[in-house]
């Protein structure tokens, strides 16, 4: 392969129109995603991002300096303001979901998560920071061409645009390379340590009381299995971001990366960290309707 058509290949890739439904189809899991990340922060919200939390704005303006996006110190501190900015980001979500002034709400919902970073990091986790990245690249998107109040909207008033366009794919495309960077990064700590190497690291895994969830049969906690269970997340982890682009690994490895994670999340509560990076596998398949008309 030539260096030239490698460029057009890569071109094609990044810019060559194409159907609207994978990136409607993840706008509405990741506005899922968002709506049931914040209910699950309802019952203590002022406790983590309150004006009297358990962690204060003061201390962490003290950790964190330079320009910060944070919706949180747009106004005096109030709890008023934390409580309604709680119920913009869920609104927020809801449209965005329901495709109702997408790219507005897709703006909102970027800039609370980014506020929630700003405010309070240290409750979250991997999952969160990937969503907070698609958020900003899911702006520039145009994931409401279908199956979304809004082409509904449109069509109604203007009948000769019934047929989907086809989009731009650019912005879903860097949301893949985000989730290929999360499992890079993981394999990249995983082998800064010994644990994974030698196969010891799931057994403190599965051990953590704090994490654990459901039951694991008793034949999982064998030291074999923990080793070649730990051999195959590293394995997994490192694979996924160097086969997923290529068509003919693409349905194995995507069916790998589901089982692996529906493992996890049965046997560790780490809130939504699973559904958020499977969530984003919608992007790598091909699927729908063909539209016919232009490129939006």
């Amino acid at each position: 392969m030539t260096f030239s058509s490698l460029r057009t290949s890569l071109t094609e890739y990044l810019f060559k129109p194409v159907s609207p439904w994978p990136a409607a189809v993840y706008r509405i899991l990741f506005g899922l995603c968002v709506c049931a990340t914040l209910l699950l922060l309802h019952g203590d919200w002022s406790n983590w991002f309150g004006v009297h939390g358990w962690i204060t704005p003061d201390t962490i303006d003290q950790a964190e300096t330079g320009f910060r996006l944070n919706l949180f110190a747009l106004a005096p501190h109030s709890e008023r303001w934390v409580t309604a900015l709680y119920y913009l980001i869920l609104g927020a979500s809801i449209t965005l979901t329901l495709g109702l002034g997408t790219r507005v709400s897709s703006v909102i919902v970027y800039l609370g998560l980014n506020a929630l970073n700003q405010r309070n990091p240290i409750i979250l986790h991997g999952g969160d920071t990937f969503l907070r990245s698609a958020a900003f690249f899911l702006i520039f998107a145009s994931s409401a061409e279908v199956l979304s109040l809004d082409s509904l909207i449109r069509r109604y008033r203007k009948p000769s645009e019934s047929v989907p366009r086809l989009i731009s794919p650019w912005p879903l495309r860097l949301i893949q390379y985000q989730l290929a960077l999360l499992y890079l990064a993981s394999f990249w700590w995983k082998a800064h340590g010994n644990t994974w190497w030698n196969g010891t690291a799931l057994y403190y895994v599965v051990n953590l009381g704090e994490v654990r969830r459901f039951p694991i049969p008793h034949i999982l906690h064998t030291a074999w299995v923990l080793r070649l269970g730990g051999w195959c997340a590293m394995a997994f982890e490192l694979l996924f971001p160097c086969l997923v682009w290529f068509k003919r690994f693409r349905n194995p490895i995507l069916i790998a990366g589901l089982l692996f994670h529906l493992s996890l999340e049965y046997a560790l509560n780490v809130p939504m960290f699973q559904w958020e990076v499977l969530s984003a596998y919608v992007l790598f398949l091909n699927f729908g309707e063909r539209p016919t008309q232009t490129t939006r």
